[in-house]
């Protein structure tokens, strides 16, 4: 983690900690660990998503971006939590005042009251709509709402083993709108696990221990939503031996970072205080690219800051106090024409620096939530067919599948192919998540490295 991206989480954590003692100094008994997680939750997404950890600095722009765009796409909760966002986020911003840390670029106390009673609303509205959210959150939403306690492993298990066993149009329902107007299996958790259990076999339901535990080697670890591995007995191919230079022109990462590279160039540009382009470079680099306009930011376009942050990993940009410039890194790029052979090794450092960059992150710093899994799934993605995710289950379509383990280890692996897509290592279209040779390439030399 960044030194940057650490002093910021320090300071979440101290104004938090401030806040919790003032509030209980206040009222004894107000419930301090709800708001606080609730808060917490509020910050670190600001921070996050918005390129703002400054935790006295609150927009009107930012407030409503956060509540009604961000927080429903990636936040399963009660709609009472819903209700208790906006009151939580009116206290801490009266402490922030109180205390002398409310931005002055803020939203002033006048126009504050106003703001926070039309975000209820707003907030109430978004949380409402299913298009704002994503599957998985559809998806754990409606758990969330029958009962499911999504932090309880075998619950959460159970619930998904219940899910799947659905018909494809009430997936479809649930994972498109968070509900299911006529369920014709309702969900029961008790019902749930018996036929879990009953399906997985007697050694499953054995709390004896007898059975198969995830400390035997030799149980089943094969991530239950990837096909299973066809090994035809032939080596991996050599990443030294490949010689075609067309999987890298047509690479969605290498041409943004041919992009990126030539607006930077060796003379530099600006750089802002998270290490990213200032707002009319920013503007520049999205036009270049093909990307809408209207960012605050580099990083509020996962597009850019993907090439971004690798060509920094990679050592291709290079940071100096508030400037930023290309330098030739570890591979120089070259003119495909002219250095055809040049050009393939610096693709294929530049895939492999993607790779190995998030694999090296922490999870909070945007590194890979679900390997290995997510290892196994880059290789299915990169076959002919691609990789359908969340699969199609049902009768005749798996026959050897077993029950999941949960939908936790899915939705780590559809996080990390989203951040792979959204960084160019991947295309994704019609849910099928697809790599090229290029980028099978970049997993052998990954692998041979492990």
């Amino acid at each position: 983690m960044t030194k940057k991206r650490r002093s910021a989480r320090q300071e979440r954590e101290e104004v938090l900690s401030a806040y919790g003692t003032a509030r209980l100094e206040e009222d004894p008994d107000a419930p301090v660990v709800d708001e606080l997680r609730t808060l917490e939750t509020l910050l670190r997404l600001k921070a996050e998503r918005l390129d703002s950890p400054d935790p006295g600095m609150w927009s009107e722009d930012l407030a409503r971006r956060l509540l009604t765009e961000i927080v429903p796409r990636t936040v399963v909760q009660r709609r009472e939590q819903v209700m208790d966002m906006v009151p939580a986020l009116r206290r801490l911003a009266l402490h922030l005042q109180a205390t002398g840390r409310w931005h002055q670029d803020s939203v002033t106390p006048d126009a504050l009251p106003v703001l926070l009673h039309q975000l209820e609303f707003e907030a109430l509205e978004a949380a409402d709509d299913p298009s704002r959210r994503t599957w998985s959150t559809n998806v754990l939403g409606y758990g969330l709402s029958r009962g499911v306690d999504l932090e309880d492993d075998e619950a959460l298990e159970d619930y998904m083993h219940w899910y799947n066993a659905l018909g494809d149009e009430e997936r479809t329902e649930i994972s498109s709108t968070g509900r299911l107007r006529e369920p014709s299996t309702p969900f029961d958790l008790e019902s749930a696990r018996r036929a879990r259990l009953a399906e997985e076999g007697p050694s499953a339901a054995d709390p004896s221990g007898a059975g198969p535990s995830a400390d035997d080697p030799s149980a089943p670890s094969w991530p239950w939503f990837l096909p299973l591995p066809d090994d035809d007995g032939d080596a991996l191919p050599d990443p030294a031996e490949q010689r075609d230079v067309g999987p890298y022109l047509d690479s969605v990462l290498v041409t943004r970072a041919r992009i990126v590279l030539d607006v930077v160039g060796g003379g530099g540009r600006r750089a802002t205080v998270t290490g990213a382009l200032g707002r009319e470079d920013t503007q520049e680099l999205l036009r270049r690219l093909g990307l809408e306009d209207g960012a605050r930011s580099l990083w509020d376009r996962p597009e850019a800051a993907g090439v971004w942050v690798t060509l920094l990993d990679g050592g291709w940009l290079e940071l100096d106090g508030d400037r930023v410039r290309a330098v030739r890194g570890p591979v120089p790029l070259t003119d495909p024409r002219e250095d055809p052979e040049g050009f393939i090794e610096f693709g294929h450092a530049l895939l492999t620096a993607a790779l190995l960059g998030r694999q090296a992150r922490e999870v909070e710093d945007g590194g890979l939530r679900g390997l290995p899994d997510t290892l196994a799934a880059l290789l299915a993605a990169c076959s002919p067919e691609g990789l359908r995710l969340p699969p199609r289950t049902g009768p005749g379509l798996h026959p050897e599948l077993p029950a999941p383990d949960d939908l936790e280890r899915l939705v780590r692996v559809l996080h990390d192919l989203g951040v792979l897509a959204d960084c160019g290592v991947l295309t994704h279209a019609d849910g099928i998540y697809r790599g090229g040779p290029e980028v099978m390439m970049a997993l052998i030399g990954l692998l041979h490295r492990s």
